[in-house]
């Protein structure tokens, strides 16, 4: 062969190897700088990813929103001695509704209000509105006289919160509010009414390394009567405090595509219970932020974040403040591959981080929810657990023993192996509720 073309294509070859690393490095570069063209890749990557959701959700009935268990519905423990005894409410991913049910199983009352009922033209606040059989209700509050607190979620869009209603016992509007309130809701001694938001943000979020299009958390107060009264960023309150290291968290959180904290509790520290925690005052606000496995309180007045915490939890939920002191909290992913299922519920002190009881599951009861779940300690020392992906609330004594199970008959229409993940179990004594149930039972 001609030395002179065997030269031509070495030289070729070389070159090309030479600009092939050129461009790893370069493709290195740029992801670790954000240059060209790496926001243009990101972009199309996550609208690639949103539009195989938007294919891939249409039916609506598989996870997220309905789960497959082996157990058929029902009252599957119930020891009446042992039981904090009353009325048990939840809601679901099945639809628009929420239940109230006796130790028994027995629905005797239940509430349901449409989200295109409450919002009868295009809502101000919902770009591309979803129908009817894509919106459930997330978190309820029950008011005495059967007055009801929902929030509308939505499945297959983002951000997924689509609103709030007050309602009376039946079904009743007495007023909404137009905002991206999703997860909880919490209702303070004055009637205020707390709620968690989210919106898109376009614009760098000072002090957030991540770059937009982002998500990002806020609460609001709302008057007794919906209206809003004050609004705060989560970024704002740990950057304007002592905490602000905080905001580099969202950054090293993994592959959580533009949702900076996702705050999935919030709590009001009243009067009684304020007197257990010296370390914070009454009116300040416990939120979960699950993205970064902390919790923290926030002073609304000032702003600011006045305590935070990172604790042995991982994507939890659900912490309540308790009248000893201590707290409780539902543990997603804390009994990480156990035979018995992965989550846990922890109570703890928050000053000296003993774990001083737990409960998890085992081989012959699991106990396992990746994502929601609930938490409640009953008067009588008991704890209310809702394993929301197991469609199963259950009651369970300090001795870990199991004196109530509830399986959730909530099914997808074309498989009834596969159960509508629960939200926020609450347990009522009789003498709280004093309006009439729908099916006009009551209970001994």
């Amino acid at each position: 062969m001609n030395k002179g073309i065997v030269r031509q294509w070495l030289f070729i070859i070389a070159l090309l190897v030479a600009v092939g690393f050129l461009g790893v490095v370069y493709g290195m570069a740029a992801h670790k700088l954000k240059l060209w063209p790496f926001l243009q890749f990101r972009d199309a990557n996550m609208a690639a990813k949103a539009w195989y959701q938007k294919v891939r959700l249409p039916d609506l009935y598989g996870p997220p929103r309905y789960f497959k268990i082996s157990k058929q519905s029902g009252i599957y423990r119930y020891n009446k001695e042992k039981a904090y005894n009353g009325f048990t409410l939840f809601s679901s991913t099945y639809r628009q509704k929420a239940f109230l049910i006796s130790m028994e199983g027995q629905i005797v009352h239940e509430w349901h209000l449409p989200f295109s009922t409450v919002w009868t033209e295009p809502p101000p606040h919902i770009r591309s509105l979803l129908p009817d059989k894509a919106i459930s209700w997330r978190n309820v509050h029950l008011y005495p006289n059967g007055d009801l607190l929902a929030i509308y979620t939505v499945f297959g869009d983002t951000p997924w919160g689509y609103g709030l209603v007050k309602m009376d016992k039946d079904s009743k509007m007495i007023w909404k509010y137009a905002g991206r309130v999703h997860h909880d809701v919490d209702v303070g001694s004055d009637g205020k009414v707390y709620v968690l938001t989210h919106k898109f943000v376009t614009e760098k979020i000072p002090g957030i390394k991540r770059l937009p299009p982002l998500i990002e958390d806020g609460i609001v107060v709302l008057s007794p009567d919906g209206q809003e009264l004050k609004s705060v960023s989560i970024s704002d309150v740990f950057r304007d405090s002592e905490f602000s290291s905080i905001l580099r968290l969202p950054s090293e959180a993994g592959d959580i595509a533009g949702e900076l904290w996702h705050a999935n509790t919030v709590e009001v520290l009243d009067d009684k219970m304020a007197e257990q925690f010296p370390f914070l005052e009454k009116g300040q606000i416990l939120i979960s932020l699950r993205n970064i496995d902390t919790i923290a309180v926030v002073d609304l007045e000032k702003e600011q974040a006045v305590w935070v915490l990172r604790g042995p939890w991982h994507r939890q939920h659900d912490p309540d403040f308790l009248s000893n002191g201590n707290m409780l909290i539902f543990d997603n992913y804390g009994h990480y591959h156990n035979k018995g299922g992965w989550s846990r519920v922890i109570e703890f002190n928050p000053i000296t981080m003993e774990i001083v009881w737990q409960y998890t599951g085992n081989e012959t009861d699991i106990f396992y929810s990746s994502l929601r779940g609930s938490v409640e300690r009953l008067p009588n020392g008991n704890t209310l657990i809702t394993s929301s992906h197991q469609g199963r609330i259950f009651e369970v004594t300090q001795a870990n023993e199991i004196v109530w199970e509830f399986i959730s008959p909530l099914r997808a229409p074309d498989d009834d192996q596969y159960v509508a993940s629960l939200h926020w179990g609450q347990r009522f004594h009789p003498d709280f509720l004093n309006f009439e149930f729908s099916n006009n039972l009551k209970q001994d």
